[in-house]
């Protein structure tokens, strides 16, 4: 008999609207750049910078000039939401304090800023650089993160919490995990998420532990099939069983409660996700039962776009990674083993692939 031991949730999109919480995050961020004296940056420029960022990355890989990139602050070495982002408010800060100081010394000089010479034009831009502090740039993107959770229990979908104490209900011990690859974590959302969740996996987190013991190296943007995908969901099934293990442990050490022997159940794994690329091609590959949410429009998912080729106003992809995200999506279709279209179908969702395999 199936019982369900671990259940994973995707959270962008899944749990929450995606866009929205990026924008009140992004005006956080125009927010905390003001506090420290950058005025008059837009929400909507962290994006522009970190698109122009990330091509700039992609050039540099594809000549392979590595040295270049560990030199310079404005090209991370890789491509994770996170360096992306830190390298786009240092930008738009460099940019902030370039332009000042082009201005004032034109001021002084009585003329034009377009009139200064490119060697003044080269100092001003060192002056920048090294006027810009890691400190300052890191307290930015902390605002930036700290509002993205508070944004995104703010716009929890009306269902999901008590959705997932569904399931807890329907499924006692069940273990209930987070998978990402971005910046969320449900342990940071303290109001919502963090007391139904038992643990969280993130690609940008956790990659460095998944290459000491999967010899990992590729960022997700390079991951052109499922099978790249999968140490991270292996990462959460090694963490899920530990859990349920030790869950199963400390019952045996309690008093018994009549319930049945853990023995005669069959643990099973299902992950739930919006993305039919990362969140069912990646962990249909390593053994997950998957369910496709694929939202009515009410909800306003916006991720599901890139199946159909088309760019979310947030994303920083290229047109090439678009396009590949594209052609895993429509891979991963005949790997759905349930679709919802709200949050409430889940717990019958998982009831229905639980007795099929029973009668499988």
């Amino acid at each position: 008999k199936k019982k369900l031991g671990l259940i994973t949730f995707d959270l962008d999109d899944t749990l929450y609207p995606i866009a929205p919480v990026l924008d009140e995050a992004n005006a956080a961020f125009s927010t905390s750049m003001s506090n420290f004296g950058y005025v008059d940056i837009q929400p909507s420029d962290i994006v522009e910078t970190g698109k122009e960022i990330r091509a700039a990355v992609d050039s540099e890989d594809s000549k392979d000039s590595k040295s270049s990139k560990t030199q310079d602050p404005l090209k991370p070495t890789t491509v994770n939401h996170k360096e992306i982002r830190m390298a786009a408010i240092r930008k738009e800060m460099e940019d902030f304090i370039l332009k000042t100081k082009l201005r004032q010394t034109a001021e002084d000089w009585a003329t034009e800023v377009e009139s200064l010479t490119s060697p003044v034009r080269k100092s001003a831009e060192k002056w920048a650089r090294t006027t810009v502090h890691s400190s300052v740039v890191q307290a930015v993107y902390n605002a930036w993160e700290m509002e993205r959770h508070h944004a995104a229990e703010r716009h929890l979908f009306p269902d999901a919490i008590s959705t997932i104490k569904r399931i807890q209900e329907d499924h006692p011990n069940v273990i209930v995990g987070g998978v990402t690859d971005g910046s969320a974590n449900p342990m940071l959302m303290v109001f919502s998420l963090m007391p139904l969740f038992d643990f969280t996996v993130s690609w940008e987190d956790d990659l460095d532990k998944a290459r000491l013991m999967e010899n990992v190296f590729q960022e997700l943007d390079a991951v052109d099939q499922s099978d790249g995908l999968g140490w991270i969901y292996r990462l959460a099934v090694q963490k899920g069983k530990e859990m349920s293990n030790l869950t199963a442990e400390i019952k045996k050490k309690g008093e018994n409660d009549g319930t049945d022997d853990e023995d005669d159940f069959e643990w099973c794994w299902v992950h739930v996700g919006d993305d039919l690329a990362y969140d069912v091609g990646g962990s249909a590959t390593t053994g997950a039962k998957t369910v496709l949410v694929d939202l009515a429009p009410e909800y306003g998912q916006t991720a599901r776009l890139r199946r159909e080729g088309k760019r979310p106003a947030w994303t920083t992809e290229t047109e090439e990674q678009l396009e590949n995200h594209r052609k895993m999506s429509m891979n991963a279709l005949e790997k759905v083993d349930a679709t919802i279209t709200h949050l409430g179908q889940l717990p019958e969702a998982i009831n229905e692939l639980l007795k099929g395999d029973d009668e499988e």
